[in-house]
């Protein structure tokens, strides 16, 4: 069984609201400032809203969001708004830990070769990265989306000053409040970081049943 994770682009235009149906996402701030049913966002603000929203002021938004139906379903006005979407293998008829942080990396920062507890889905805010991804190399640009299944190894190489990228993650509950780095080896676990994450939430949500509100 699985869950579709989406990540979505829109820009939002004064006078011009957006209105979307209820369904668990986190709105990320990417320029301008936006009130989500109300909530003030300032740039580069991230919040989770589950129930329907409105968007309206001017800017521009990246949303991670989590449905019921798989990729393969989604809605054709959906399509034209994407950025990347992936299947996770999570029951959507149980709770889903949905956590959204900012990762943050300072000049010459490598992290250790790592999976993870769980999948999401990445994007380059600022700065440029060389990434190790089981065993594909590439470079990442800023606004470029990425995938990690978190079984595959990694390691992130920062070539900027400072580099920085937000990322939702679709996990099981039972790691709510814990980490889901996973060090590649022994010799791994015992390098630095590197990096300097920063959360924004980490919170149960249910998710809606394909066609729901």
């Amino acid at each position: 069984m699985t869950i579709g994770l989406f990540l979505f682009e829109d820009v939002v235009e004064a006078g011009r609201p957006l209105a979307w149906r209820a369904a668990p996402r986190a709105i990320f701030v990417r320029s301008g400032s936006v009130a989500v049913s109300g909530q003030q966002l300032a740039a580069e603000a991230c919040a989770l809203f589950e129930g329907a929203v409105e968007v309206a002021g001017a800017g521009e938004i990246w949303t991670f969001e989590l449905s019921g139906a798989p990729v393969a379903d989604m809605a054709e006005a959906d399509r034209n708004r994407v950025v990347l979407a992936h299947d996770v293998d999570l029951d959507p008829s149980a709770p889903v830990l949905f956590r959204a942080d900012r990762v943050n990396f300072p000049a010459g920062a490598v992290t250790p070769r790592h999976g993870h507890k769980g999948a999401g889905i990445r994007r380059l805010v600022h700065g440029r990265l060389m990434a190790e991804i089981g065993a594909e190399v590439r470079r990442i640009d800023p606004g470029t989306a990425w995938f990690e299944t978190g079984r595959d190894p990694v390691v992130g190489r920062n070539l900027a000053p400072a580099s920085a990228f937000v990322r939702a993650l679709a996990l099981d509950p039972a790691l709510k409040g814990l980490p889901t780095f996973i060090p590649w080896s022994e010799a791994e676990a015992a390098k630095p970081r590197g990096t300097r994450p920063a959360q924004f939430f980490d919170v149960l949500v249910r998710v809606p049943p394909p066609g729901g509100s």
